[in-house]
């Protein structure tokens, strides 16, 4: 189900996410009404099973056709997780698509492969997975994992550990469960102690000037 923006909001995203170019632009001999319908149907679902932490996570995709922007809020409970959108420009004969990550408090990307996250939601660096969205959405396939640059970096944050534990037992942690612990562990010391304190991650940069 399409879930539609008003002009504003994104206007707002695209200025505050900022964009990539030179070496980096994602360029391809595509229409941009085209490229876009693509991006509209790009494998999320492959995207997610592929770089979660091992938390239940929910991409809530959020389309802007007059602006070619589509912007995907992930969320697990009533918390947003991350955000990140699309933006399709036209270039040439083809189309130039733009990677709008927001800012984290320190002034870099979320998930840029040097934040730390008690809850994190993906395995950083983002910017290169996401690159790989683009081109499964592209090229009208799967997104694919084996695809991702060999030197991604180290993730700083406890995704890794989280996702080997969510594999092993089949069991999720959930945004509620105290950083560290298993899902099965957090209910045992709710069970013994009542409820836990839990810090929230700070993901997002102050907005606005």
């Amino acid at each position: 189900m399409r879930t539609w923006l008003r002009g504003g909001f994104v206007i707002a995203f695209l200025a505050l996410a900022g964009c990539s170019g030179g070496a980096d632009e994602l360029y391809y001999d595509i229409a941009p009404d085209d490229a876009f319908a693509r991006l509209v149907k790009a494998d999320i679902t492959g995207f997610r099973d592929a770089r979660q932490c091992g938390m239940l996570i929910y991409f809530e995709p959020k389309e802007y056709d007059a602006t070619h922007t589509i912007i995907w809020e992930v969320t697990s409970g009533y918390t947003t997780l991350a955000r990140f959108g699309l933006h399709v420009t036209p270039k040439g004969n083809g189309s130039v698509i733009e990677m709008q990550i927001p800012k984290a408090p320190d002034g870099k990307e979320i998930y840029d492969g040097t934040q730390k996250y008690g809850h994190p939601a993906f395995l950083q660096p983002l910017r290169p997975a996401l690159r790989e969205l683009v081109d499964a959405a592209m090229e009208k396939r799967p997104y694919d994992w084996h695809r991702l640059p060999e030197n991604m970096g180290f993730d700083p944050s406890i995704c890794a550990s989280m996702r080997q534990n969510f594999i092993a037992s089949g069991q999720p942690y959930k945004i509620d469960d105290p950083s560290g612990m298993t899902h099965e562990q957090a209910e045992a010391a709710r069970s013994q102690y009542g409820s836990l304190p839990i810090e929230r991650d700070k993901v997002f940069g102050p907005v606005g000037p």
